[in-house]
Formats: C-alpha cells, sequence, structure tokens
C-alpha cells in the first residue's frame, strides 16, 4: 500500500509538470504557425496575390468565351460570380493557409526575397502569360492528336465489349 500511495503521490506531482510542458510546447508551436502566417501574409502582399488571383479569373473568362462564345452576353454575371468565390477577398485565409503550412518561415522569407528581386518580379510579370501560352500549347496538341484518341478509344471499347465479368 506505501508503494501505490508513492506512485499516485509522484503521479499527482509530475502530472501539473507534464502539462506545463506540452502547454509551453503547444504555445511555442503556436507562435511558429502565427509567424508564418504572417509571413505568407507578407509574402501574398508582396506579390500581389490580388492582382494574379484577378488577371487568372480574365483569362479563364477569356479562354471559356474564346471556346464558347454564346457566352460574351453573360461575361458580366460570370465574372462577378468568378469574383466573388475565387476572389482574393474570399480565398485569401484558405492561401495564407495552404501557404503558411506547406512552407516554413525560413522558405517564406525566401521566397519573399527572390520575388523582391528583377528576376522574381519579371517571373511574377511573366508566369500568368506564360501559363496561358503553354496550356494553349497543350490544347493545340490534343486537337492536332484526337484522331488517335478517337483510335484509342475505339481499341479500348472492343477490348472493354470483349472482356466478361468475373
Amino acid at each position: 500500500m506505501k508503494g501505490f500511495k508513492k506512485y499516485v503521490y509522484c503521479a499527482v506531482v509530475a502530472l501539473p509538470l507534464f502539462l506545463v510542458n506540452v502547454s509551453a510546447s503547444e504555445l511555442a508551436e503556436d507562435a511558429a504557425n502565427q509567424e508564418a502566417i504572417i509571413e505568407a501574409e507578407k509574402l501574398l502582399s508582396n506579390i500581389d496575390m490580388a492582382e494574379i488571383l484577378e488577371q487568372s479569373i480574365n483569362q479563364q473568362l477569356d479562354f471559356q468565351i474564346q471556346q464558347s462564345p454564346e457566352l460574351l452576353p453573360y461575361r458580366g454575371v460570370m465574372q462577378a460570380f468568378l469574383n466573388k468565390h475565387m476572389g482574393y477577398a474570399s480565398l485569401k485565409d484558405d492561401i495564407v493557409n495552404l501557404y503558411s503550412t506547406t512552407f516554413s518561415v525560413r522558405e517564406l522569407k525566401d521566397i519573399s526575397a527572390f520575388y523582391s528581386t528583377e528576376t522574381g518580379k519579371k517571373t511574377l510579370q511573366k508566369l500568368p502569360s506564360l501559363t496561358r501560352m503553354s496550356t494553349q500549347i497543350g490544347s493545340e496538341r490534343v486537337q492536332a492528336n484526337l484522331e488517335e484518341l478517337h483510335q484509342m478509344l475505339e481499341n479500348a471499347a472492343k477490348l472493354v465489349e470483349g472482356s466478361k465479368p468475373i
């Protein structure tokens, strides 16, 4: 019984120390997370993420209207919808969370430093058009080879038709 009392006493004395230690590590983790959030917000501000998203929305709309010209009269409605749900004001917290959990504080600072250079600024400026042109190249390549896809699908359909359920 004496050993049991000693065990209980040690547990009662040690438990608050353990909780204090856990709380201290949680506080340190929260501080690190908060610093990452602050750095992510700075980065998004420095790269003008609001403008990047606005350009992206406009490019998406232009592409959709190019593909389906009958949508042109509805461009304003579509733009209002996309701005509401894909605009920076709508996505900011999620994007900050994404960046702050993907990158360390040091990495966020390094990324910010890069985008503050002339090369980084040029990258930000050119990236949307490079992405658009790359997408266009891929789309043209697919269009030019649709017959191959059709043939592959026909061959696959024949295999599916010829197979029997297990």
